[in-house]
C-alpha cells in the first residue's frame, strides 16, 4: 500500500497524506470527516491526515485513483483542493 495512506486504530476511518487523494475524494462525494495534524520530529510544519468513512465503495475509489482511472469534474476538484490548502494554511496561522 502507498506510504501516504494509512491504517488506523479504527478499520472504520481512511486516512491519507495525499491532499490530491483526498480533493478526489470529496469532488466523489465521499464524506471527509475531519484533518488530524501531527508535528514529527523537528518540523515546524505539521503533517494532515484526511480522514475518510472507509468502506467498499471508498476502497474501490482509492484503487482507481493509484491507477490513475478515477474521472472527476476539473472545477469542483480544484474548489476542493484549494478549500482543503485553505484548512491546512489556517491551522497553521493559529498554531
Amino acid at each position: 500500500m502507498d506510504k501516504n495512506l494509512e491504517n488506523t486504530i479504527d478499520p472504520k476511518i481512511f486516512t491519507t497524506k495525499d491532499i490530491t487523494l483526498a480533493s478526489s475524494l470529496v469532488t466523489l462525494k465521499f464524506l471527509m470527516l475531519g484533518v488530524d495534524y501531527q508535528i514529527e520530529g523537528d518540523k515546524v510544519s505539521p503533517i494532515c491526515f484526511f480522514k475518510f468513512q472507509d468502506g467498499p465503495e471508498l476502497r474501490d475509489a482509492v484503487k482507481r485513483y493509484m491507477q490513475s482511472n478515477v474521472v472527476v469534474e476539473p472545477k469542483i476538484f480544484m474548489t476542493n483542493l484549494r478549500s482543503l490548502k485553505s484548512e491546512i494554511d489556517n491551522y497553521k496561522n493559529n498554531m
